[in-house]
């Protein structure tokens, strides 16, 4: 049965159940933003493709109006791979903009503190909301951009509705982990033919995190760092999961890592690093070296994307039936080979599987949401003469298959009805979870000492950190009537820490076949010692 919140009982005086804090939504809050963009001639495509192809880093400059606040000297660019290169090659003028603020006025930013702004142009999403319904979804579980929608002009010419997508920069860590130290990596080939035929290096796997060797060259091609002292955690990370994996929670942000997988898994994100391209993701690593993963890029989320790794199409009902344990076996994605080969991050993976699927999926609360967003931009989209598809496209999205060039992309309800009702009856997603209860904790003068009631549990163990940003490290909590627990095979597990290294917790239990962690949505939420 699965573990209901009303059914947990919390008696901490010390503790309370955090989640991280809902921050100002402002320009990626709720409405359809309005961008203005004034660029000084009159072929600026003409230009912006010149640009693209040259140098894709270099940008005109110009001005613009965000919601009618002017930013002037900004820089302009043409952006993305496939949203650009091919809505580009079928003439299409909806192309995929980024624009930075901060161009030439570095001090220059939004009231937010944002000084990026990214626009998709929907390719192959009908929808237009496969991007803001996904990433919807996934902060309700780890940290991930905000993203709704906007009008954009070009120099007074009305270009529609575009996606309008929070960048991962230094605001979005100083926003979610509290710091901008560390590294930032963006795992995504930065030239997808150059990547697909590497010369003197092992042959790799996109952004798969394989090893190659210990050479930085054979990793360029799929990973961008803007400081070369980013190498060598990220090198570290990629040695240690393949070659130690026993070792990989000193390096890598596990449970993160577990809530990334099981995301992609539920909602059928296979442009991503679940799928044959393995991309779409960052890498922060923090000042412990630690890598915590970022999800990038859901226009093809639900399964929008749906070629295997011979790129064939994948057929609806394999979409439909996409396996818990896709690519368990798979050297090729060593985070998801070598993971969920650990029993306990395989049981709490399907933990987090079932969150998301009970969250979202069973309720229809992802279609609920998907609805209302449709009926928000309507007018919008149907008065767009740029979209790459038409109203009708757009309004037939969620129930019918539209085929462009050699895409097929399935329908949103299409595909998520009939996957709600398959996973819900999957094996690995009914078994017995062991139970949480009665989470008490006592402060002494140098200890804190934490017990819990687990039914039905072989074991269970406390996830600990002293501060945010960092990982959780896993402690073993025991019955043997030590440490607050009054008698030795009672169901009453405990542990004691030192004050100074605790002051975040959540509880995990496990039997022989499945696991449950308290809070549900840990370790976004969890237990805060004061």
């Amino acid at each position: 049965m699965r573990l209901k919140a009303s059914q947990l009982l919390v008696l901490c005086a010390f503790f309370v159940l955090v989640q991280h804090p809902v921050f100002a939504q402002d320009f990626y809050g709720s409405g359809i933003q309005e961008i203005r963009i004034e660029l000084p001639m009159r072929d600026y495509d003409r230009k912006l493709d010149s640009l693209k192809s040259a140098n894709p880093e270099a940008r005109l400059t110009g001005t613009a109006w965000v919601n009618g606040a002017r930013f002037d000297s900004v820089g302009v660019r043409y952006k993305g791979n496939s949203s650009y290169f091919r809505s580009r090659k079928d003439t299409f003028k909806k192309l995929p903009i980024n624009i930075k603020l901060d161009y030439k006025v570095k001090s220059q930013k939004m009231a937010s503190g944002h000084t990026t702004v990214k626009l998709s142009n929907g390719f192959l999403d009908p929808s237009f909301i496969r991007d803001p319904l996904a990433y919807e979804i996934i902060r309700q579980y780890m940290p991930a951009p905000q993203c709704n929608f906007a009008k954009v002009y070009i120099n007074k010419k009305y270009y529609g509705v575009y996606v309008n997508t929070e960048s991962i920069d230094a605001h979005f860590l100083q926003k979610h982990f509290g710091t901008t130290s560390g590294y930032l990596v963006k795992c995504d080939p930065d030239d997808w033919k150059r990547a697909r035929s590497q010369s003197g290096c092992p042959k790799g796997e996109n952004a798969s995190l394989m090893y190659l060797n210990d050479s930085p060259g054979c990793y360029d091609l799929f990973y961008e760092v803007d400081d070369p002292a980013a190498w060598k955690p990220l090198l570290n990370l990629i040695k240690t999961l393949n070659k130690k994996p026993s070792d990989i929670d000193k390096v890598l942000d596990v449970d993160q890592t577990l809530w990334m997988l099981a995301l992609n898994n539920a909602i059928v994100n296979l442009d991503s690093y679940n799928g044959s391209l393995s991309h779409n993701y960052y890498l922060w690593f923090d000042t412990a070296g630690v890598a915590h993963p970022l999800i990038w890029d859901l226009n093809m989320a639900f399964g929008g994307w749906r070629r295997n790794f011979s790129f064939e199409e994948i057929p609806d009902e394999q979409l439909i039936q996409y396996s818990p344990l896709a690519e368990f076996d798979n050297a090729k994605r060593p985070l998801i080979s070598q993971l969920l080969k650990n029993p306990l991050n395989r049981k709490i993976y399907i933990a987090h599987l079932r969150t998301i699927s009970s969250d979202w999926l069973q309720n229809g609360k992802w279609l609920t949401r998907g609805q209302a967003m449709a009926k928000e931009i309507d007018p919008h989209v149907k008065q767009d003469t740029c979209k790459l598809y038409s109203y009708q496209d757009f309004q037939q999205s969620f129930d019918k298959t539209l085929t462009y060039g050699r895409d097929n992309v399935i329908g949103l309800r299409q595909l998520m009805d009939k996957r709600a009702a398959w996973l819900a009856k999957h094996p690995l997603m009914t078994k017995t979870q062991p139970t949480i209860g009665d989470v008490k904790c006592k402060k002494t003068d140098t200890q804190w000492i934490v017990t819990a009631k687990l039914g039905t549990a072989t074991g269970g163990y406390l996830f600990y950190r002293k501060d945010a940003p960092f990982a959780f490290t896993k402690f073993t909590l025991r019955d043997d009537g030590q440490a607050g627990d009054a008698t030795a095979g009672d169901g009453i597990f405990s542990a004691a820490l030192p004050l100074a290294v605790m002051k975040h917790y959540y509880i995990v239990a496990e039997n022989e076949e499945a696991a449950s962690v308290f809070p549900e949505r840990a370790s976004y939420e969890f237990l805060k010692a004061e």
